[in-house]
């Protein structure tokens, strides 16, 4: 505030200097005009009485010049009256010396030639015929409070004869000339008050609206609009400030990044008006976990973080914190009366550990935020080194799922699907594998969540789908290819659509393209994927609900959903033979749910001749898994289904799709 002050003072400093410069000039003006006015009035008064002294002496320029006087000049001197305010005079010769003085008038008199003393002073006059002048102050009695000293050339009919020097009496004059003064001192006030007072004025105000605007401004720049709270900017500013004193003041700075989950849902299908609210909610929400000394600010559209001053003493309060967020965050919101489940991520660093400026410690915990939504989704983790190790991976295979799409280089692998009663080979999964540039394979389990995570995976999703049906086109007739589809695809319109592009691009048959979808699809926008699975039922495709068992596992999915088979996750598989776990009995409950429903069953992760004995026992329909062959390039698929359609089966075989036939 005082800088502000100081600042404005600065701005306004050349005005009054200007005010006070003119204000001061006007004074002095003032001033000298009050001394010419004066200086000429005595002048004239003077040389006014030197004509009436000629008039009344007329030998006075003899006796001035001679020294002289007769009887006659004595007694017209001696009646001279007083004229004006003239109460004194003195005659001096051209050579200076003193001739006739009066004290007071009634004692005019000649003086003696040889009493007679000399002026400088007259004599100067007389020579130069400059006038002298001065205002003198008495004391009142013998001489006026304010009286005039003025020294002239006396003139009389043409011609110099001496100095008169007259003393006169301003004390009466003086105070009309000062109230003159103080009117034009006035004036030039009003004058300055005019041409600069209001400038000044008009400029102050100005000023102070620029200042409010450039506030305004400075704060909207830092802050964010819909919750008032700190913005990127603003937060990053207020951070490199806090460790700026950190280390001199003996405490740390922790940060947290803050990561809704699902929030984007809110926007897509309530609205960005009951997104808003949200947002407020979520603001007020972490608002009352925080002390006076945290700080709160909104870095992105549902990205918050928080600015943690702590002594270095304390550092598990940053952990506290953190988890405290993500609890209080867990818990439903409400608007309109319609609660709102959202949840979030928490990623948390701290000064200096992690990092000694604001941008290696926002880094920080932005990794640590990307590691909690890729493996603890819902929680709050702390940065460690070993993260920063994983990002640069991330951002490895990142890059080289951009290059694969942009230049074709993912590629596809099949996985053979057996049916287990008769082991007649049925068709083949669809599984996309990956190399990075050296050759080396990057396991799916590290690029799809990638994918997903940037955008890539709805565009790499329908490449492999077109892929997919151009490879089984060229497959025996009987044989069907199974592909996965992502969620990620569904958020576009017209899936069927695609899917049926993909079928007339391909020349595929229809009834042998095989849609897997997992449940996690059926949970957003049910009505929505409803209508799009049936527009690719309708296309005469398969529809296979995947992972069964591992996620919600509803039963309404089954009947209100038009799939026509069950696929079993790998994980009953690891201890399905095995007397003490309760895998098999599961498995069980599902195959026969399936008889019920007319779905056919499909168990994944078959790798041992046991697993595959109890899934006869309990009449699995069909299977897969290193047991009944691996995944293999397309080049290699054709030698696997020749030994298929080569081989002689003796087994009683019962096609999953004659018991579908008859469902209603």
């Amino acid at each position: 505030m005082l800088g502000v002050t100081r600042g404005r003072f600065m701005r306004v400093l050349p005005l009054l200097l200007a005010t006070l410069a003119v204000t001061v000039g006007g004074y002095f003006v003032g001033l000298s005009a009050i001394d010419g006015m004066q200086r000429s009035q005595a002048e004239y008064a003077a040389k006014s009485f030197g004509k009436y002294l000629a008039q009344q002496v007329p030998s006075l320029a003899q006796i001035v010049s001679s020294g002289h006087s007769d009887a006659a000049a004595n007694a017209a001197l001696g009646a001279i009256k007083p004229i004006g305010a003239v109460f004194r005079f003195r005659i001096y010769d051209l050579a200076g010396d003193l001739r006739v003085e009066s004290s007071p008038f009634a004692a005019s008199h000649f003086v003696d030639p040889g009493s007679a003393f000399q002026d400088l002073g007259a004599r100067h006059v007389a020579t130069t015929g400059q006038v002298n002048f001065a205002l003198k102050h008495g004391d009142g009695g013998s001489l006026p409070a304010i009286y005039s000293d003025v020294t002239v050339p006396l003139v009389v009919g043409g011609k110099l004869i001496g100095v008169l020097s007259v003393l006169s009496d301003e004390t009466a004059t003086w105070p009309e000339l000062f109230a003159q003064f103080r009117a034009l001192i006035a004036q030039v006030l009003l004058l300055v008050l005019v041409a600069f007072g209001v400038p000044v004025v008009l400029y102050v105000r100005k000023q102070a609206q620029f200042d409010v605007t450039r506030r305004h401004l400075r704060h909207s720049t830092q802050h964010d609009e819909l919750t008032g709270l700190l913005n990127r900017q603003g937060f990053s500013r207020a951070l490199a400030e806090q460790l700026e004193t950190a280390a001199d003041r003996g405490f740390s700075v922790g940060v947290h990044i803050i990561d809704l989950d699902r929030f984007q849902d809110v926007n897509d299908t309530a609205g960005h008006a009951m997104g808003d609210e949200v947002l407020r909610q979520v603001t007020h929400r972490i608002d009352n976990l925080l002390g006076a000394r945290e700080r709160l600010g909104r870095l992105g559209a549902d990205e918050f973080a928080i600015l943690q001053p702590f002594y270095l003493n304390s550092t598990e309060a940053v952990g506290d914190l953190a988890h405290d967020v993500a609890r209080a965050l867990a818990h439903p919101f409400k608007v309109a009366e319609t609660p709102i489940q959202l949840g979030a991520s928490v990623g948390y660093a701290s000064s200096p550990t992690d990092g000694q400026d604001a941008a290696e410690l926002l880094r920080a915990a932005d990794v640590a935020l990307h590691h909690a939504k890729s493996h603890a989704r819902g929680k709050a983790i702390a940065f460690s080194p070993t993260m920063e190790a994983a990002r640069r991976n991330r951002h490895r295979i990142e890059a080289r799922l951009r290059t694969a799409l942009l230049n074709g280089e993912f590629d596809l692998h099949f996985q053979p699907v057996v049916e287990l009663a008769s082991g007649r080979l049925r068709g083949f999964e669809t599984l996309l594998r990956l190399a990075d540039d050296d050759g080396h394979p990057i396991p799916p389990s590290d690029f799809i969540p990638v994918a997903e995570e940037v955008g890539l995976i709805a565009e790499i999703g329908m490449w492999v789908l077109r892929e997919a049906c151009r490879i089984a086109r060229q497959w025996p007739d009987d044989l069907f290819v199974a592909v996965n589809l992502s969620p990620a695809q569904f958020t576009q319109f017209g899936m069927a659509a695609r899917v049926r592009d993909a079928l007339d691009w391909s020349g595929l048959k229809p009834r042998r393209l095989e849609l897997e979808v997992t449940e996690s699809l059926l949970i957003t926008d049910s009505d929505k994927v409803l209508r799009e699975l049936n527009a690719m039922k309708a296309l005469g495709t398969t529809l296979a609900l995947d992972d069964f068992g591992t996620g919600y596992s509803s039963l309404s999915y089954l009947w209100r959903f038009p799939f026509d088979k069950l696929k079993v996750d790998r994980s009953f598989m690891a201890d399905l033979t095995e007397p003490g776990p309760k895998s098999r009995e599961i498995l069980s409950t599902i195959i026969a749910l399936g008889r019920v429903l007319n779905l056919a069953i499909t168990a994944e992760g078959v790798e041992t001749e046991a697993q595959a004995a109890v899934l006869r026992e309990l009449d699995c329909d069909l299977v897969q898994g290193y047991l009944f062959g691996r995944p293999q390039p397309a080049t290699e698929v054709a030698v696997t289904i020749l030994k298929a359609f080569g081989a002689t089966t003796h087994a009683r075989p019962r096609p999953p799709a004659a018991r579908r036939s008859s469902r209603p």
